[in-house]
This record gives structure tokens, C-alpha cells and sequence, in this order.
């Protein structure tokens, strides 16, 4: 009789879940229960649940242009920023040249134009001409200096005084 109840006591410790492959796990409850307290108590409720059979991870591309509020007035460059801007980034010629095989592998270079810089990277010290010719390295920061937020400082202060009333 006290095997059974046993028995008993440590079903109820163990928690058995088995999939629909006929796998069965068990679980100490008290642990499961404190580790994922919201799905223990699903899984007391014993309610029926919506099974998900699958998850598409593909993100849909539209061929929309993003909507940009009216009253930001951004560069274009910050939107679209063309081969230059990224050459602009690398210090070393190896780095360009990564940048040119992936611009010409998603076709947002054309081959032409890729031979041109390639060649003209690939010379000694061309990277650096290039560099100054186009305005120079774009280092860290490069973007938050160029375009500094504006700030309305009166209607800053306003709701600071508003918050204070």
C-alpha cells in the first residue's frame, strides 16, 4: 500500500509530456513551475490549444518606397547610400574590394562600374586618392556630426514647465 502512494506522490512531482512523435519527457513540477510559471498553468487548465503546424520566416518584400514624415528633411544619402559611401568606410583595399564583390553580387553595382573602381582601388595608393577625392574616411560619428538633430529648445523647456505645474 505505501509503494502505491509512493507512486502516486512522485507522479505528481513528475511532470510527463509526451509529443506527437510518442517522445515522453518528464519534469520535476516544482522546477517547471518556477522556471515557466504561466505554461504550468496552462497545462493544469487542460485546455485545448491551437496547434501551429508551421512558421514562414520569409519576410515579404514590397516594391514600395518607404514612407518618410514630411517634416524630417533627410539627405539622400542617408536613405540610398551609393558605392562611394561605402568605400568611404575602409581603410584597407581589401576591405573595398569585399565591398565592390557584394554590391556586384546583389547587382547594385554594374559591371563596368566595378571594373573601374576595382582597377583604381587595386593601383598603390589609390584607396587613399580616392578617399580624399570623394571627401574622405568616414569614421565613427561620421553621420551624428553631419546631421546633427535639431532640437526645439523653447517647446523643450515648455513641456519641462508643464511637467513642473
Amino acid at each position: 500500500m505505501e509503494k502505491e502512494e509512493k507512486k502516486d506522490t512522485e507522479k505528481k512531482k513528475n511532470l510527463d509530456i509526451t509529443d506527437e512523435d510518442g517522445l515522453k519527457i518528464a519534469y520535476d513540477t516544482e522546477e517547471f513551475e518556477n522556471q515557466f510559471p504561466q505554461l504550468m498553468r496552462e497545462l493544469s487548465e487542460k485546455k485545448k490549444s491551437l496547434k501551429i503546424e508551421s512558421v514562414d520566416y520569409e519576410i515579404e518584400q514590397t516594391k514600395d518606397k518607404p514612407e518618410i514624415s514630411p517634416d524630417i528633411n533627410y539627405c539622400e544619402d542617408l536613405l540610398n547610400p551609393g558605392v562611394i559611401d561605402f568605400i568611404r568606410r575602409c581603410k584597407k583595399k581589401e576591405d573595398a574590394i569585399e565591398i565592390l564583390d557584394y554590391l556586384l553580387k546583389r547587382n547594385e553595382l554594374d559591371l563596368q562600374d566595378y571594373n573601374a573602381l576595382m582597377k583604381r582601388i587595386k593601383e598603390e595608393g589609390e584607396l587613399e586618392k580616392l578617399l580624399a577625392e570623394c571627401g574622405g574616411l568616414k569614421t565613427s560619428g561620421y553621420y551624428e556630426r553631419k546631421f546633427p538633430r535639431k532640437v526645439n529648445i523653447l517647446n523643450s523647456d515648455q513641456s519641462k514647465n508643464e511637467n513642473l505645474d
